[in-house]
């Protein structure tokens, strides 16, 4: 028994951290502000009709949508993105409802420089009204930031950062997708599974399918 009890303070110097730093220094690092996202030949056109919807990190699943007019000036490989931002009407119906009908005003944000990795970030303030609120029905001022990325003629999507009332909504998402007939399309709020992220190919999860 002496001789086990003696053992405990042998053990208990061992240093694990030291150990820890040995290992680590032993393995490659990546400096990820070196790493930039893809650059491209041509910019995109995303002129046209889009449906955005926003997952909130504060109310996951309670999508925010607007459809969208974008209209996009290209240079090439960068560009200008004009665009009206109108809300729709979500509180207590469906996310999917064909009574998803503009609500108030829309934000109109135009000349957001588009760089020639295709992200931008178009900041939107506004009204945000209680028929559009689907979490609460709350209507609330709004000060967000939209930070996308031009995915395809079809696809744009990205993270959404700021306020909506009292609420901080950092850490939410949003994605588009165009319209293209006279019914909106179901909300789609986070990119695509298979998809580019800082230049590094991302695993797909399965349980994510792409519109």
């Amino acid at each position: 028994m002496a001789l086990a009890v003696s053992l405990v303070p042998v053990a208990a110097c061992v240093d694990a951290q030291g150990r820890f730093d040995e290992y680590d220094e032993r393995l490659p690092h990546i400096d990820a502000s070196t790493i930039d996202s893809p650059m491209v030949d041509m910019m995109p056109d995303v002129d046209g009709d889009w449906l955005l919807a926003i997952d909130p990190s504060v109310a996951p699943g309670s999508y925010v949508q607007l459809r969208v007019t974008w209209n996009i000036t290209s240079t090439g490989a960068t560009g200008t993105l004009d665009g009206s931002y109108q809300p729709l009407r979500t509180f207590a119906i469906p996310a999917d409802s064909p009574a998803r009908m503009p609500v108030g005003d829309p934000y109109v944000v135009n000349g957001v420089v588009v760089d020639n990795t295709a992200s931008f970030s178009a900041h939107i303030v506004g009204t945000l009204p209680g028929d559009a609120n689907a979490a609460s029905g709350t209507e609330y001022p709004a000060d967000i930031t939209l930070a996308g990325t031009i995915r395809s003629m079809d696809s744009v999507c990205g993270t959404v950062s700021g306020t909506v009332g009292p609420l901080n909504v950092a850490g939410s998402s949003f994605a588009a997708i165009r319209v293209t007939g006279s019914m909106l399309p179901a909300p789609v709020a986070i990119c695509p599974a298979a998809m580019v992220d800082a230049g590094v190919d991302a695993p797909v999860d399965a349980g994510i399918d792409a519109p």
